[in-house]
């Protein structure tokens, strides 16, 4: 069995028509849903790029692999997931950003590639029209002349083709950098949206969703940026050209599609489709990510394996360390000892609507527990950990209601405080490097 991994950068759980978003198009992937499952409860371990991308590789949380800011590198000596399916014979497979050990435009050397076989990718580059550049296996700089979406799938197709010949099965992860700011959708997606109305969340606030980059810097003052004079103090408008790099992203999903399709190899490929972590557009007043709430921490996610139950929606919680067991079981390859991530290909499988009790998230200044519709986060203090954020997810989805403090559940919240405290201690008493 093949596996196609494709994750985009800063993506909201709920940037997809199939999440019932009225604001967002995106028929391909509501078409794999419908295929497959969609998983309506999936977390991102560690809310930023890089750190997402560190426990992604490795299947473990991020404090434990130290990959805990962007741009340090992948830890030696910690079997990924490259190295897992290298091991089983197959051929592996990297296009797009990745943001591991390095920063900007530059090339990704062989030693901080993680075990990727076949490489062509670039750091991180904060632009989707200029200095489109991807560094290939022999550090080759590739320059291309159009928008970064659609050369990250030309380059995927490319690799696509050429792995499909060979008689090992692949696998392939696709890392597009849209729809991350800048937005900076194609002009033909940003058309689709102009002046459509924008249903917002319910726990929204109108706030200034510009945020300038630092790789390529942005021009001061930011009056001068052309993105900061598309949408600086407008969110509606942010969210439409936004919402048009997550349509541009959904048609090329349809281009991939179709090329496993034309070269013969659509019946035996596996297919995932998630992001590093969402975007908060205005909800509770903020903006970006990095924050324990549902709008930052949650991710979409989809996945498709050939013969397996399909069209159905599943509440349970899983995350992004989950992924390479899952990827592995479903290949039928061993399991990694190191990870700290579960496989749910049981429920892949329709053998359990059921997956891990709880999961895990955490940055810098704070970590969280999920545990059925609870939520507790906490900041991390000298002294131990300070609980600041209490929901009940089922009955208050959009987070309104802060109940860290309400007595009537000050039992509950001693033991979600316990059972993270646990986790806390354990997770960073064994970080990287021991």
């Amino acid at each position: 069995m093949n596996l196609l991994f494709v994750f985009t950068d800063q993506q909201n759980r709920n940037a997809l028509s199939c999440m019932d978003n009225p604001n967002v198009d995106t028929p391909h992937l509501d078409q794999l849903a419908e295929r497959g499952v969609l998983f309506r409860r999936c977390y991102s371990n560690d809310p930023v790029c890089g750190p997402f991308r560190g426990s992604l590789l490795t299947g473990q949380y991020t404090s434990r692999c130290g990959v805990t800011d962007n741009g340090v590198p992948l830890p030696t000596g910690v079997p990924t997931f490259a190295d897992a399916f290298n091991e089983a014979g197959y051929n592996t497979s990297w296009v797009g950003k990745w943001h591991l050990g390095g920063k900007g435009n530059e090339p990704i050397t062989e030693e901080k590639r993680g075990g990727f076989k076949n490489f062509i990718g670039y750091q991180c580059y904060n632009g989707f029209n200029d200095q489109v550049c991807f560094y290939d296996e022999e550090d080759q700089e590739h320059l291309f002349h159009q928008h970064r979406t659609e050369v990250t799938t030309n380059l995927a197709i490319d690799r696509l083709e050429g792995l499909a010949k060979s008689a090992k099965p692949f696998m392939q992860i696709i890392s597009y950098q849209a729809p991350h700011y800048p937005e900076q959708p194609a002009p033909e997606y940003a058309e689709r949206y102009k002046d459509r109305q924008i249903i917002r969340r319910a726990n929204s606030q109108d706030i200034d969703p510009y945020t300038p980059t630092f790789s390529p810097p942005s021009p001061r003052p930011f009056e001068k940026d052309p993105d900061y004079q598309r949408y600086g103090n407008n969110l509606d408008e942010y969210i439409r050209l936004y919402n048009a790099m997550c349509t541009q992203i959904d048609a090329n999903i349809g281009r991939l599609l179709e090329t496993l399709e034309r070269v013969g190899v659509a019946d035996d490929t596996m297919i995932f489709f998630t992001s590093d972590h969402g975007d908060m557009q205005g909800s509770h007043g903020l903006k970006n990510k990095c924050l324990p709430h549902e709008e930052s921490a949650g991710i979409p996610f989809i996945a498709y394996v050939p013969g397996l139950p399909g069209g159905r929606v599943s509440d349970a919680l899983v995350s992004g360390i989950d992924m390479m067991p899952t990827c592995l079981d479903l290949a039928g390859l061993p399991p990694v000892a190191s990870v700290d991530g579960k496989s749910f290909a049981p429920l892949m499988r329709g053998e359990t609507e059921r997956t891990c009790e709880t999961i895990f998230s955490e940055r810098d200044q704070w970590c969280m527990i999920v545990k059925g519709p609870w939520k507790l986060a906490a900041e991390r203090q000298d002294d131990g950990l300070a609980p600041t954020w209490m929901t009940h997810l089922e009955n208050d989805p959009y987070e309104m209601n802060n109940r860290v403090e309400d007595l009537s559940v000050a039992t509950l919240r001693k033991e979600l405080l316990s059972e993270l405290a646990s986790w806390d201690k354990d997770i960073r008493d064994s970080s990287y490097p021991p």
